[in-house]
């Protein structure tokens, strides 16, 4: 038996954010079940609102094509039918999404999640490294067909583009970005490494505008783990669970930082999956949904899930089981902050002191002397003050008195709190 790739056997770095989220509910919404909306020209998009701001999603249009938009406005007959005939591929594109669309999406992801500076760094990623990542070697008996494969993949990444107008954490106003022309969900350009046959082909990107608005100092906190095992799940015979664990990942990321477990409803988690209710036979719905929950506590995604059978199934049980919510725990290898690699920072991030430049005390009365060394060390290494309390088995309310000098810091904990620290420290 052949050795497994270190990239399956161990969780990868990716970022959690609401562009993140949107990309991935577009790409789940395209495909042949295509539920992207369609403007006046008939050009396909895809809007994802929330409390805190809205993202529309769309698919570069041809090059040329906003110089024709006043042109169709005062003509009309074979001038607009030719509008609509490139709308129509622009809708053949979308179709052509799918669950492996967003697993390559997620690969290049933990690229720029493992770059110094994500915000402004480049990353690369060869179409080998993405073959491996997703567990396959041949496609339909040929290398050079799965490969083809996900090259056409990425080829679909780089068209997809944005607007968006969102809530400023930093500053509580509004950021607003491709308002007057879309902005690149990522800036792919592929490069090609030719000797005698041998042809490789690699990829350079970088982040879009959008997208590296939430990867800024602040923004870095919320890079969680995923598993690889979700990536070597079949596209084709477990896309709804790929889908699920996907969600359950970024969902459980967040909440699990601010010392929370995450829950949602099976209407949420369908939705965002841009899966069918089946309103005609609810069962099916229900037992696929259980069934796909049970496959992802077995392959080690989640720890646990509380979703059971419906007590009864009698006439108006599916209405209510789809708005009940669902508790699970994801497993603390994706998110939990002992034993993970630290997050590389540039030496010119202007985000205070770097790791390599932080004093890690000698000993845990240092700790319990000056209490206020433990923000700094959350500030540096880009800790939530509830990612660590629930680290040290301790209620987030407890640490920020520590913290503060409110209370004083047990000698137990501060061992805890140094060990942490100098496991993050032994890691830059």
């Amino acid at each position: 038996m052949s050795r497994e790739p270190e990239s399956h056997r161990r969780e990868f770095p990716i970022p959690t954010s609401p562009v993140i989220i949107a990309a991935l509910r577009a790409i789940y919404a395209g495909g042949r079940r295509n539920r992207w909306l369609a403007d006046s020209f008939g050009r396909p998009h895809y809007s994802y609102a929330s409390r805190d701001g809205q993202i529309t999603v769309s698919i570069v249009p041809p090059p040329d094509f906003g110089s024709r938009l006043n042109f169709f406005k005062a003509q009309y007959g074979y001038a607009l039918r030719h509008s609509f005939a490139h709308a129509g591929s622009l809708r053949a594109e979308v179709q052509k999404f799918s669950v492996e669309t967003a697993d390559v999406f997620l690969i290049l992801m933990t690229r720029i999640a493992e770059l110094r500076d994500p915000a402004k760094d480049i990353a690369s990623a060869s179409l080998e490294e993405i073959a491996d990542f997703r567990g396959v070697h041949l496609r339909r008996g040929s290398a050079q067909n799965l490969l083809r494969d996900f090259n056409d993949e990425v080829t679909r990444l780089s068209e997809m583009c944005l607007t968006m107008t969102w809530r400023d954490y930093a500053t509580g106003g509004t950021i607003t970005v491709g308002r007057e022309k879309p902005d690149h969900l990522l800036d792919i350009v592929d490069v090609e490494h030719t000797r005698e046959r041998d042809t490789r082909t690699s990829f350079r990107f970088r982040c879009g505008q959008a997208l590296s608005h939430f990867l800024s100092s602040e923004g870095l906190r919320w890079i969680g783990y995923y598993n690889p095992s979700l990536l070597r799940l079949s596209p084709y015979h477990d896309a709804f669970t790929k889908k699920i664990g996907t969600y359950w990942t970024i969902v459980g990321v967040i909440a699990g930082k601010k010392g929370s477990l995450p829950r949602a409803t099976p209407y949420s988690i369908l939705d965002f999956c841009a899966e069918n209710i089946n309103w005609r036979n609810p069962g099916q719905t229900v037992n696929t949904l259980i069934k796909a929950h049970d496959r992802l506590v077995e392959i080690g995604i989640l720890s646990d899930a509380a979703i059971v059978d419906p007590p009864n199934r009698m006439k108006g049980y599916f209405r209510e089981w789809l708005e009940t919510p669902i508790r699970i725990r994801l497993s603390d290898s994706i998110w939990k902050i002992s034993g993970r690699r630290g997050i590389r920072l540039s030496h010119n991030m202007n985000v205070g002191a770097l790791p390599s430049q932080v004093r890690i005390p000698r000993d845990a009365g240092t700790l319990v002397t000056h209490p206020a060394l433990i923000k700094q060390f959350r500030t540096d290494y880009f800790l939530h003050q509830a990612e660590l309390a629930r680290a040290l088995g301790v209620k987030r309310q407890t640490l920020s008195k520590y913290e503060r000098g409110l209370s004083r810091l047990p000698k137990d904990t501060a061992s805890k709190i140094l060990r942490i620290w100098q496991q993050k420290g032994a890691q830059k």
